[in-house]
C-alpha cells in the first residue's frame, strides 16, 4: 500500500468528522485505495473518503471545503466504470460518496413519477416498487442493477424503453451549491410548487441542466417520471442474416423510429459484445496476442450460434397495438434475418426449457439445434426482456472481464476492484447508414492496429441520432497493452473531431480536451463555474471545466 499523496491537513479531517461524524470520514489506507481505482488507464490517490447522509451534511461538507480549501469530488454510486469511476484528474482529493442518501421520498402512482435521492439504486427502486404493488416501471441500463438512478440521469446515461432518456425524465431536483446554499431549481426553498415534478422546464430560464455533465452543485434528490406498465409487452430479437444488408437494416429502423412505430432505445450489438458476455478470452487457445481474426470470429459466431449484427427492443400498448407494431416489424425487416418475439408467457417456457436443457446432455442438443444457438446465449434471452421492463440485472457486466487474467464472478462482479481494463468511447453520430458505417469501418480499423477486439453497441438516442458506444477492453495488467489501449481512444477522439462530431458522454481521459473547438462555450462554462464556485473547490476539471 502506497503513502497517501497530499493528506488532509488535522484540521480539516477534524472538521468534516465534526460535520458528518467520524465514522463517515475515512482516511485508511484500504478505503482509500478501493475508491482510487478504476478500469481506465490512469491513476490517482485520493485523500478521504466522507458518507454524508442528507443536503444538510453535503452543505456543511462544502462549507469545510470552502474553509480548508479542499476538492471535493461528489460521486452517486462510483459504478461509473469505463468513464472515471471514483477517480479525480489528480492526487489528494476528498471523494464524497451519496451511499447513505438512499431514501425513496415519494411514489405518485395517478401521475407515474417518484422523487429520490441520490443513492437510491436500479434494484432498489424496482423493488420498492414491485413489493409495494405499484403499476409503475422505471427504466434501467444493461449494466448493474447497483448504479444510481439519479447519478446515471446526471451523466445523461441511456436506458431502454421509452423512457430511456434518464435526464430527460428527471424533472425539479433539489442541489447543494460549492458554496453550501441549499436549492429547490424550479420550487421554492420550502417546498415545491404542485407542478414541481410534473413539468420539467418551470419559468424563467432553466437551470436543471446546468448540473448534468458538469461540476456546479451536487443534486440531493431528484423527481423521477415512471413509466406506467403497459396492457401488452414483448421483447423482439433480430438477427442479421448476411452483413451486406446492413445499410438496409440500419435506415429501416430510422424509418421506424421517425413514425413512431419503435419508441425504444434500441440496442444493435455486433458480435464481440455477445462474444464478450458468453466467454472470455483466456478460454481461448490463444489467450494473449492481438485481436480475434475475422476468421476466428467466424468460428466463434457458428459454434455459439451468434448473428454478426443482433438487435433488442420492446414494443408496448394494447394487445391490438402490439399486433400492429409486429406486423410492421415483420415487413420492413422479415427479408434480412430473423426476428422473434417474445412475450412474459414465451419466456416462462424458455426459461423452463433451458434450466432442463443444462441437465440433459440430448435435450441440449435439441434445444440449440432448434434455436440456432448454444445454451450459453440463450441464458441471456430472460435478463434481455426483463431489462426492457425496467427490471436491472448485473449478467451483462460480465463483459468487462474479457481480456482479464482472472476468472469472472459469477457474483458480485466489480471490474474497477478486480482491476479489468475496460474504456468506453461514445460518440453520437447522425442516424443513417451513409455516416454511420465508413465511421465504424474506420474505427475498426483503429482497434485493429492497437491489437484489440472491435466491439460495439449501437444505441438509439432519438430517431436522429445514435451513439456508436465502443468498448475498449485490454489486459490492465499489461502495461504495454494498457498504453495501446490509451492510444487507442485518443486516436479515436482525433477520428471523431475530424469527422465533425462529438461525444454523448465522456471519460475523464478526454475532459480536457472536451473544449478543444470551442473555445467561446469553454469561457462561457468558466464563468459560471466561477461565480458558483468562487473557491474552486467543487471537483475541478470535471467535463473539463476549471
Amino acid at each position: 500500500m502506497t503513502a497517501v499523496p497530499n493528506p488532509l491537513p488535522p484540521d480539516a479531517v477534524q472538521a468534516l468528522q465534526a460535520a458528518l461524524g467520524a465514522e463517515h470520514v475515512c482516511t485508511d489506507a484500504a478505503t482509500l485505495d478501493r475508491y482510487s481505482r478504476c478500469t481506465i488507464p490512469w491513476q490517482s490517490q485520493c485523500a478521504a473518503v466522507i458518507f454524508p447522509g442528507s443536503a444538510q451534511e453535503v452543505s456543511a461538507a462544502m462549507r469545510v471545503a470552502n474553509q480548508h480549501r479542499l476538492q471535493i469530488w461528489p460521486f452517486s454510486g462510483g459504478r461509473n466504470w469505463g468513464y472515471s469511476s471514483t477517480l479525480a484528474p489528480g492526487d489528494g482529493v476528498v471523494v464524497m460518496l451519496l451511499h447513505r442518501m438512499n431514501r425513496i421520498l415519494e411514489v405518485n402512482e395517478e401521475l407515474a413519477y417518484a422523487v429520490i435521492e441520490p443513492g437510491v439504486s436500479y434494484g432498489q427502486l424496482n423493488a420498492y416498487l414491485k413489493q409495494r404493488g405499484h403499476k409503475l416501471w422505471i427504466d434501467c441500463t444493461d449494466g448493474t442493477s447497483l448504479g444510481s438512478v439519479i447519478g446515471n440521469a446526471l451523466d445523461r446515461g441511456v436506458g431502454e424503453t421509452p423512457y430511456g432518456d434518464h435526464f430527460g425524465n428527471l424533472c425539479g431536483v433539489e442541489v447543494v451549491l460549492p458554496t453550501g446554499e441549499i436549492v429547490h431549481v424550479g420550487g421554492n426553498d420550502q417546498a415545491g410548487p404542485k407542478t414541481w415534478h410534473l413539468h420539467k422546464w418551470g419559468v424563467g430560464p432553466y437551470l436543471e441542466g446546468m448540473f448534468s455533465q458538469s461540476n456546479f452543485g451536487v443534486v440531493t434528490q431528484a423527481g423521477l417520471w415512471l413509466m406506467p406498465e403497459p396492457e401488452a409487452y414483448n421483447s423482439y430479437v433480430f438477427e442479421l442474416k448476411d452483413e451486406r444488408h446492413l445499410p438496409q437494416v440500419i435506415d429501416a429502423f430510422r424509418r421506424l423510429a421517425l413514425q413512431g412505430v419503435m419508441t425504444t432505445k434500441l440496442h444493435m450489438i455486433n458480435d464481440m459484445v455477445s462474444l464478450t458476455v458468453v466467454m472470455q478470452r483466456s478460454e481461448e487457445a490463444r489467450a494473449k496476442g492481438g485481436y480475434l481474426s475475422a476468421d476466428e470470429v467466424a468460428a466463434l459466431r457458428r459454434s455459439y450460434g451468434i448473428s454478426a449484427l443482433t438487435c433488442a427492443g420492446g414494443l408496448y400498448g394494447s394487445r391490438a397495438q402490439l399486433r400492429l407494431q409486429r406486423s410492421i416489424l415483420k415487413q420492413a425487416l422479415g427479408r434480412y434475418g430473423r426476428l422473434l418475439f417474445i412475450s412474459d408467457g414465451l419466456l416462462a417456457v424458455i426459461e423452463r426449457v433451458i434450466k432442463a436443457a443444462w441437465k440433459s446432455p440430448l435435450l441440449r442438443a435439441v434445444t440449440e439445434k432448434l434455436a440456432g444457438a448454444s445454451l450459453q446465449v440463450l441464458d441471456s434471452t430472460p435478463h434481455v426482456h426483463r431489462i426492457l421492463q425496467g427490471i436491472p440485472s448485473d449478467y451483462f457486466v460480465k463483459h468487462a472481464y474479457y481480456r482479464s487474467r482472472r476468472l469472472r464472478p459469477e457474483t458480485d462482479i466489480d471490474p474497477a476492484r478486480d482491476n479489468c481494463g475496460e474504456i468506453w468511447f461514445a460518440p453520437l453520430l447522425p442516424f443513417s447508414s451513409a455516416a454511420m458505417l465508413p465511421f465504424l469501418a474506420q474505427s475498426r480499423q483503429r482497434f485493429e492496429a492497437a491489437g484489440l477486439d472491435f466491439w460495439v453497441a449501437i444505441l438509439v438516442m432519438n430517431p436522429r441520432t445514435v451513439c456508436c458506444l465502443m468498448n475498449i477492453l485490454y489486459d490492465r495488467d499489461d502495461p504495454a497493452e494498457s498504453a495501446r489501449a490509451d492510444a487507442l481512444y485518443r486516436a479515436l477522439l482525433d477520428d471523431m473531431r475530424a469527422g465533425g462530431y462529438q461525444q454523448y458522454r465522456a471519460s475523464l481521459l478526454a475532459w480536457d480536451s472536451l473544449y478543444q473547438d470551442a473555445p467561446a462555450l469553454k469561457q462561457l462554462n468558466q464563468r459560471i463555474k466561477s461565480a458558483l464556485d468562487p473557491q474552486h473547490v467543487l471537483a475541478p476539471g470535471r467535463y473539463g471545466i476549471d
